[in-house]
């Protein structure tokens, strides 16, 4: 590196190098290099990082201008080459967050929650600065993507102390008020110290034409050139190589664009072309793809690029080509009119139809934007079926934004003929629209798609149509349509007496007998997953699983990686439902499938299903750890949500506690039994049976024969039956169960699982007085979970049979007294003659210790810690150690030692530039001790602050929760419970004698 590359940047380099330096020395910061493309913003930084190397750690990135770049590129270059340089032993040792594992795509597949995301990359820079100091480039920030931005405005604000610095470069001159991302840049401009390079001088571009061509042209023709280049750095040396070949200087303009336009124009025609062709593939491209797209012969373009690289354009990489500047390639793509343009997009997908071994070179969703971009050139069919692809994986990687784009992109290139197609566009569609809560359009689009599946006349697609759209709405419409598709498809009308659920699998399987005879693959894969879906329930896993064995031998056959993925998960279902101890060895199977696959989605849901093997078999601190992991990576999409937080009802369930209250939200995600089962089966872990029976007559009959429901209603059914003593259903659902003795209930498609039946037909026998059947029933419920590992339904199983030996205890007066009790890890409350339970929390232990002490002021930090010596400062006021004013007069000091430190560095006095560093690292020092995480202020008495706010919040939450069962009790606990920095239990003369 040679002082030739920053000709005319001195002023520019010693401010860079002054930050750098006192990023060695003390601290960081945030620099921001602007100018105009070809300006020497990347050379200026790079030129700085390399002669401070030695001293520290340079970890750079650069922004790419694509639809297909995923959030966060920048941060996913830097964490890749701040691993690589420090090894894996010291990369370990900084203990990456699994946030910043999965950015790097070492997670579970699971998208990261964003605090968690920001906060991980920013603790484990600050982790490795302690190594040694930091140079973090990111170059091109014009380009980023959105969530680069805003981690790199949360990193740079966190680590202000850090020995951390930030080097960010930019074209400010495109950053105007209609740019996408210039209210975040904004933010980060006001904090940054600001480099600005601008045009060289006459001297300068004089002295560049002379290092660039080994000479420099006379006074006049370097003023021309000035003038014409407005002394882009770039464009000076692009003119300077037209004028050593003897061309005028006339090929060169003041802007930017033209400039370079007349330099490309004065390169060989077939070049030109070449790099023409070059710049519809984007800055990185492939000669393999250019020759198939173009017809050239691949060793003729391969020497012309070769030529191209000898300009510096393009440079050559391992496997591709690369515009050196992105303004090259816009450039030249922008000579080309709009339909030659779309032409030569057309060319590409073509070319990656005619040779497939090519599309390993592109994403799918770059194959789908060539697709869209060639517009009405290429075909609609090869135009739509990319769109379609780039949807499903958008959907696989949980990109749900990305599925919908594309899915309306492949909609709107639908012709008038394409109606199967758009029908299953519109269904595709609607389902990501009803998952990002569009409830609307959903319900639109899926009239559509039932419309022109009536009016298309094929009864396949009729039927497709019917089975996906929501099954409880329009349900006479809906019967009428799947009467009309059975008809055709069977050759005779179904009896009108059938049920909607039993219509629907009579319907599915004529659609199964059709797909087998017309032979069409993808039918018969639908059939049989669609078959699949509407038969569950105790008695169906025979059935299923022999569905699930075809589906897999025929996603052999056609390599449908999804449908296979289906058939591994549901197959280890099926085998755990027939108690059969293989399932181990299919789930393993389907694991290993997911995570050796590219779908996110596959990669999260091979977690989920560990979780619920883990709660089966007792591992509830795994299953909580998984859920956790995959609740804190799913970002904002309310339906993962859902479903995260039914899975922690499961868990809760399965520890043997009272699950929280089950939200109104569940009941609009997954169908109409959901939040009621669930709240139902809560109200009787709770023992408020009253509630559990006015749930139960609300649902009547309950989820339809072989519903997916069916398992968990069965276990309602039966817990309730037993609670009430009601011989009738008692008797019914022994019936009911009795022929699946040795099968597991398993409800919600795989995710709720609720034991053996011989454990359900043993509660019943014993409740309905059959002692040796219980027994016999318990036994084989007990052998059963203990084939599969289920310890937890063993030891409930033996336990229960245990319990018919022993003698009924005599039964006691129901107690009239007050009752504020906990027995393990459920509190029993009674007020006013009604008993509740509700689960530990430690708002209840507050209630119960202001129980105890009636009418005792107890302090809010005694509550908070009990066990844990109190504070001195819990007692003290909350001032800060620093007020407003004299934080003000730390920083305007700071702010001008930074300003004398930097004119030092400039002239180049290194000895009052150093007295300053150390006036400034004193001064850095003492705020260190006055300020807490993030630059905020220490208080005084942060600790009692603290427990007032804590205390307070969780006794109000707990009376939230016991209104909600018992509201007499929290109306009088909320009239004589007082909170504060002190709290206390004041009740009035007629307060009750409360057991304790």
């Amino acid at each position: 590196m040679t002082d030739s590359l920053l000709i005319g940047r001195s002023h520019a380099s010693a401010a860079l190098r002054s930050a750098v330096e006192r990023t060695v020395a003390s601290h960081g910061g945030l620099a921001l290099v602007t100018g105009e493309a070809g300006i020497g913003k990347t050379t200026l930084v790079t030129d700085v990082a390399a002669r401070h190397r030695g001293a520290l750690t340079v970890a750079s990135a650069t922004s790419w201008e694509s639809e297909a770049v995923p959030e966060h590129w920048l941060w996913t270059q830097v964490l890749r080459s701040l691993r690589a340089q420090l090894g894996d032993e010291a990369w370990r040792a900084l203990h990456p967050a699994p946030a910043v594992n999965a950015l790097l795509g070492q997670g579970d597949g699971s998208n990261p929650a964003q605090f968690e995301l920001y906060d991980g990359v920013t603790q484990l820079l600050i982790a490795a600065s302690q190594r040694g100091p930091l140079l973090i480039v990111l170059d091109d920030l014009h380009f980023a993507d959105p969530g680069s931005l805003e981690l790199l405005k949360f990193a740079s604000q966190h680590t202000w102390f850090e020995r951390i610095l930030f080097v960010g470069t930019y074209r400010d001159s495109e950053i105007d008020p209609g740019h996408r991302l210039r209210a975040r840049m904004l933010p980060l401009v006001a904090k940054a110290t600001m480099i600005s390079l601008e045009g060289l001088d006459e001297a300068g571009v004089a002295d560049l034409c002379r290092t660039t061509v080994g000479a420099a042209p006379d006074a006049a023709t370097v003023a021309e050139i000035t003038r014409r280049t407005g002394g882009n750095p770039f464009f000076v040396e692009q003119t300077a190589q037209l004028w050593a070949s003897g061309q005028s200087v006339d090929a060169t303009t003041a802007g930017m664009r033209d400039a370079l336009q007349r330099r490309i124009d004065q390169l060989p025609a077939p070049l030109v072309r070449m790099l023409t062709l070059a710049s519809v593939g984007g800055r990185e491209f492939h000669a393999e793809v250019m020759a198939q797209a173009s017809g050239l012969d691949l060793h003729a373009i391969e020497s012309a690029l070769d030529a191209a690289c000898q300009t510096r354009l393009v440079r050559r990489e391992k496997d591709r080509y690369v515009f050196v500047h992105d303004l090259v390639r816009e450039t030249l793509y922008n000579t080309m009119a709009s339909d030659e343009a779309a032409h030569h997009h057309g060319c590409v997908v073509r070319a990656l139809v005619a040779d497939e071994s090519l599309q390993k070179h592109m994403l799918t969703t770059e194959i789908a934007h060539h697709a869209w971009l060639a517009g009405d050139d290429l075909d609609p069919e090869t135009a739509v079926e990319f769109l379609n692809r780039a949807a499903t994986e958008s959907h696989s990687c949980l990109s749900v934004g990305g599925a919908e784009k594309y899915f309306r992109r492949a909609l709107e290139r639908c012709t008038p003929d394409m109606v199967r197609r758009r029908v299953l566009l519109r269904l595709g569609l609607a389902g990501i629209v009803v998952w990002r809560g569009g409830a609307a359009e959903a319900r639109l689009l899926y009239e559509q798609a039932l419309l022109e599946a009536e009016d298309s006349g094929d009864a396949m697609l009729l039927t497709r149509a019917t089975v996906e759209v929501p099954q409880d709405q329009r349900v006479d419409e809906l019967v009428r349509l799947k009467t009309l598709a059975y008809a055709k498809l069977a050759g005779e009308a179904p009896d009108p007496e059938l049920p909607h659920e039993d219509l629907t699998r009579r319907l599915l399987y004529a659609y199964m007998v059709a797909a087998r005879a017309s032979g069409s693959d993808e039918d018969l894969s639908y059939a049989l997953w669609a078959t699949h879906g509407v038969n569950w329930g105790p008695g169906t896993a025979v059935e299923r699983q022999g569905l699930v064995e075809e589906l897999a031998e025929l996603t052999r056959r056609t390599g449908d990686t999804e449908m296979r993925l289906y058939a591994a998960s549901l197959g280890w279902v099926v085998l755990l439902e027939r108690g059969d101890p293989s399932f181990r060895h299919q789930l393993a199977h389907f694991c290993a499938l997911a995570e050796t696959g590219d779908s996110e989605r596959w990669k999260s849901g091979a977690d989920v299903d560990r979780a619920v093997v883990d709660m089966v078999q007792g591992r509830f601190e795994d299953a909580e750890s998984r859920i956790a992991s995959a609740s804190a990576e799913i970002g904002d999409d309310p339906m993962y949500h859902h479903m995260m937080r039914h899975l922690q009802w499961e868990l809760e369930m399965a520890r043997g506690e009272v699950p929280a209250t089950v939200s109104e939200g569940w009941h609009e995600s997954f169908g109409v039994w959901h939040g009621d089962l669930l709240a139902g089966l809560t109200a009787i872990r709770r023992g408020d049976i009253d509630l559990a029976r006015t749930i139960h007559n609300r649902l009547g009959d309950g989820p339809a024969s072989r519903s997916a429901w069916e398992s968990l209603w069965l276990r309602f059914e039966t817990e309730l039956a037993v609670a009430d003593g009601d011989t009738q259903a008692i008797a019914r659902l022994r019936e009911r169960l009795a022929p699946h003795e040795g099968e597991w209930l398993v409800a919600l498609w795989g995710t709720s699982i609720h034991g053996p039946v011989s454990h359900w037909l043993g509660l019943l026998a014993a409740a309905a007085g059959d002692t040796e059947a219980a027994r016999e029933h318990f036994m084989n419920a007990a052998a059963g979970a203990e084939v599969l590992g289920a310890r937890p339904w063993a030891e409930a199983a033996r336990r229960a049979a245990a319990g018919l030996d022993a003698a009924p205890a005599p039964t006691a007066p129901p107690a009239a007294g007050a009752v504020f009790r906990r027995d393990g890890a459920t509190w029993t409350l009674r007020y006013e003659g009604r008993t509740v339970h509700l689960p530990h929390t430690k708002g209840l232990a507050d209630l119960h210790r202001l129980i105890r002490q009636p009418h005792s002021d107890i302090a809010a930090v005694e509550l908070l810690d009990p066990d844990a010596a109190v504070a001195a400062d819990a007692r003290l006021g909350g001032d800060d150690l620093l007020d407003a004013e004299a934080r003000a007069r730390y920083r305007d000091h700071l702010e001008a030692l930074d300003e004398q430190i930097d004119t030092a560095a400039a002239l180049g006095d290194d000895a009052r530039a150093a007295v300053l560093d150390a006036e400034r690292q004193a001064l850095i020092d003492q705020l260190k001790a006055a300020t807490g995480l993030g630059g905020r202020s220490r208080r005084l008495g942060d600790n009692a602050e603290r427990a007032r706010k804590s205390v307070t919040n969780r006794i109000r939450n707990t009376l939230k929760k016991i209104e909600a069962v018992h509201p007499a009790l929290a109306a009088h606990l909320d009239r004589t419970v007082a909170t504060g920095s002190t709290c206390a239990y004041r009740p009035g003369p007629d307060a009750p004698a409360w057991e304790r």
